[in-house]
């Protein structure tokens, strides 16, 4: 009998939607640490699935992408990037772990772990397989990146918060929703790194050009461009600080939860 994910990843390239993971009914899968083996390798994530879970009600999947020198439990301290608190039970969250705590998907290695963590999340949960994302920091955002490029057709949407191309590119040919979130004085990743990986899916999703509105370094403010896209939607929030996972505004108004959890869960 094929895998799991062998039929996920066979029906999304022929163009077919599955509402229910093969979790649905099942026993499935406590909250924990879980390793997997991949070309030899044991690979660790985190999962966490909400207190009432109900195995007849598929939820959105949500994998959080950690950056270099960080570590899967940042991710879980962090709340999943602060999107657990908004999901309110209605998400399953992934935070997988980075050979050398980073994403460097050497010969497509980061994916083959990716692909895996899906064989046993849809296998064990119930999830709705048509809301599956990504999102992550810094090199957490470059994977991300990474998944939209060569699995379009198994996530949904991603949101690089102030990645670049640093996890390669696998494909890349096919449009998937995207939010990007980047400083305007990033001196990690400069903001024309961000534009670059934005600007791909501009293309892709057959956005309009347009010039999008960024603020004045230093000035506590975010600015946010909503592409018009005869495609999947393209969102680019530039905001006006350093590189950072949690920007803030002067007020120290924490926006980029909210907005991301919109993105998912209202536009892509």
């Amino acid at each position: 009998m094929p895998s799991t994910s062998s039929i996920v990843l066979g029906l999304a390239a022929a163009g077919l939607a599955v509402a229910q993971s093969a979790g649905c009914g099942g026993a499935g899968i406590a909250s924990g640490t879980y390793s997997v083996q991949i070309n030899g390798q044991n690979r660790e994530y985190t999962l966490r699935v909400p207190d009432n879970y109900d195995s007849s009600t598929p939820l959105r999947l949500i994998f959080g992408y950690h950056w270099l020198g960080g570590s899967m439990q940042n991710v879980v301290q962090g709340s999943y990037y602060g999107l657990e608190p908004l999901a309110q039970g209605s998400a399953v969250f992934v935070a997988p772990q980075g050979l050398d705590a980073g994403w460097a998907n050497s010969g497509g290695q980061d994916i083959a772990f990716t692909d895996a963590i899906l064989e046993t999340v849809l296998g064990g949960l119930c999830i709705d397989e048509s809301q599956i994302f990504a999102t992550g920091f810094s090199y957490g955002g470059g994977m991300s990146f990474s998944v939209a490029c060569a699995r379009p057709d198994v996530f949904r949407a991603v949101a690089p918060i102030a990645g670049a191309q640093l996890s390669g590119c696998d494909g890349g040919n096919t449009p998937i929703a995207y939010l990007g979130i980047h400083g305007v004085v990033d001196s990690v990743l400069p903001i024309d790194a961000g534009r670059q990986l934005r600007d791909k899916f501009v293309g892709l999703n057959g956005c309009s050009a347009e010039q999008a509105a960024e603020p004045s370094p230093g000035s506590g403010s975010h600015m946010k461009t909503e592409y018009s896209c005869s495609g999947p939607p393209v969102w680019w929030i530039a905001h006006s600080g350093d590189h950072v996972a949690d920007p803030r505004d002067g007020d120290g108004t924490l926006w980029a939860p909210g907005e991301t959890w919109d993105f998912f869960t209202n536009v892509a």
